[in-house]
């Protein structure tokens, strides 16, 4: 699977477009909307991008999604059912205490639920930092890409509305029965490995 990483937003929020057929690419988080870097390499190597999936909704992942459905109409937006409110309730995507704008995306999505497939991906629903986050784990590439759940030697917040501690925990544990060689691709740290974050969770008694 070819991947690249496009650090997009106020926060350079990592989102990425996937891909294993080049008419086939989905894209993960629409976290801003200055496109011009992505549009060139999508025009410049051919590509389609088939899906934009959003891994929660908070306003870091989704202050692009108005300019990517524009630039990108045959595509279809995924996020999860219990999230689907935080495109239309800027409390909960925080948009407003974020840039002052109370952010509102009343377009076509389609939801998704645990182990529901989007072309190579597998859905986990991996709740704890928002009350629908979720996660996308790829087992035939050995990739997670893991939204604000988990980071590397980090852990996605849970002191925000719809945020659970407890919730978080247990996804964790989930995400930690992973094989330990999987790759780890968060929105804001470096790439690590469900090896390398089961010893750090142990030590900070986690997991």
């Amino acid at each position: 699977m070819k991947i690249k990483c496009f650090g997009l937003g106020i926060y350079l929020t990592n989102c990425y477009l996937a891909y294993e057929d080049k008419k086939e690419a989905f894209f993960i988080d629409c976290g801003g909307a200055e496109l011009e870097g992505l549009k060139k390499y999508v025009e410049e190597n051919d590509i389609k991008i088939k899906a934009l999936i959003l891994t929660h909704g908070h306003h870091d992942h989704i202050s692009g999604l108005e300019e990517f459905a524009k630039s990108f109409p045959d595509s279809t937006i995924y996020i999860s059912e219990e999230e689907k409110e935080f495109l239309t309730e800027p409390n909960y995507s925080l948009s407003k205490m974020i840039n002052g704008v109370a952010f509102k995306y009343e377009g076509e999505v389609t939801t998704v639920k645990d182990t529901d497939k989007i072309g190579p991906f597998t859905v986990m629903m991996t709740p704890g930092h928002t009350r629908g986050s979720m996660c996308l784990y790829s087992k035939e590439n050995n990739i997670l890409f893991s939204g604000d759940t988990m980071f590397k030697q980090s852990y996605g917040r849970y002191d925000l509305p719809t945020s659970s501690g407890e919730d978080l925990i247990k996804s964790l544990k989930k995400l930690s029965q992973l094989p330990l060689e999987t790759v780890v691709l968060s929105a804001h740290s470096e790439s690590t490995t469900i090896e390398e974050e089961i010893v750090f969770l142990k030590k900070q008694g986690m997991i």
